[in-house]
């Protein structure tokens, strides 16, 4: 088969790239700027440098292409305007699958964002069916908003599934799509762990060997127009450092961070943002997001043949 792969650079593009790749799949992986070092010389990677805004440039590289996975997105925690995520993760997709469209591909996968769904209601895990009254950042909106645009184009004969995923985890560089491993990185180099509040909330936890499986799933099943959560084992971040420590053998204090203080960091961190230009690490809808219950039911996923690693096995894959 021959894909195409939009944010090929990023952390889950990357690694659905190269999977696909070594499995002898043609694949272009289209790149803003960058030259990853891992697709030099791979004679299964054609490397294609364009924006998701320029609808020619996507109009061109999905030729004779058989399936795509609409990876890339604008996800960081924040931007001077805000407009930059609804004309990418929004905008950007209608431009993906107007392409597909143009070329005929028959199959698109879009990641949207478990996210979208918003935290838990009433002690339950979050399913497809599970809708916020409203969105804490422009992201989750914007990432919704994207994945009712792909959906729009089944009437237009393009298959398209979504697959949206909790925190997913990975080896090498803590980012800021690789949050997970910021928090096993302070925790082995510090020597200590940091939790909101009480560190009662829930995230999803999946390991991107799993992210990309669920990706393939769905590209591959007889089912289309359908959303498919993705997600991992759901522990509370005391549960998380629990399990940081089993896997290590070192266990170090976690230190539970007041809201009101969490809250004053990321008003500091705006606030440098906004008068300064300096990069944020938090900003207080993030603080607010993070103190919610993010459990995922992956049920729906699981019923294709999705099975999820325990976080156990998936930090003793990444702590080195």
């Amino acid at each position: 088969m021959r894909y195409a792969v939009t944010g090929s650079n990023g952390l889950v593009g990357k690694a659905l790239t190269l999977k696909l790749a070594n499995e002898g799949h043609s694949v272009v992986a289209i790149v803003r700027n960058e030259n990853p070092s891992e697709f030099l010389d791979h004679e299964y990677i054609e490397l294609a440098k364009g924006d998701i805004q320029d609808i020619e440039f996507l109009k061109q590289t999905f030729r004779n292409i058989d399936g795509v996975f609409h990876v890339a997105a604008f996800a960081k925690p924040w931007a001077k305007d805000p407009s930059i995520y609804y004309d990418v993760n929004e905008l950007g997709t209608r431009n993906v699958c107007e392409a597909c469209v143009k070329n005929g591909v028959k199959r698109m996968v879009y990641t949207a964002s478990a996210g979208i769904h918003g935290p838990q209601q009433n002690g339950k895990l979050i399913d497809e069916n599970t809708w916020p009254k409203a969105y804490h950042t422009d992201y989750e909106q914007s990432k919704y908003n994207g994945m009712q645009a792909a959906l729009e184009f089944e009437s237009k004969g393009l298959e398209v599934n979504v697959v949206s995923p909790g925190r997913v985890y990975a080896p090498g560089k803590a980012s800021e799509s690789n949050v997970p491993m910021r928090m096993v990185n302070i925790y082995l180099k510090r020597k200590f762990g940091l939790a909101p509040t009480d560190g009662s909330g829930i995230g999803s936890y999946v390991h991107i060997d799993d992210v990309i499986s669920g990706h393939c799933i769905v590209m591959d099943c007889t089912e289309h127009g359908e959303e498919f959560l993705l997600g991992g084992e759901n522990l509370t971040y005391i549960e998380f450092f629990e399990v940081l420590a089993e896997v290590t053998g070192k266990r170090y204090p976690v230190i539970k961070v007041p809201y009101a203080l969490s809250l004053l960091i990321g008003k500091v961190n705006l606030l440098l943002a906004e008068n300064f230009g300096i990069k944020p690490t938090i900003t207080t809808p993030w603080v607010r997001r993070y103190l919610k219950y993010w459990g995922v039911n992956s049920d729906k996923l699981k019923q294709l043949g999705f099975e999820p690693r325990s976080l156990k096995q998936g930090l003793s894959e990444t702590k080195d």
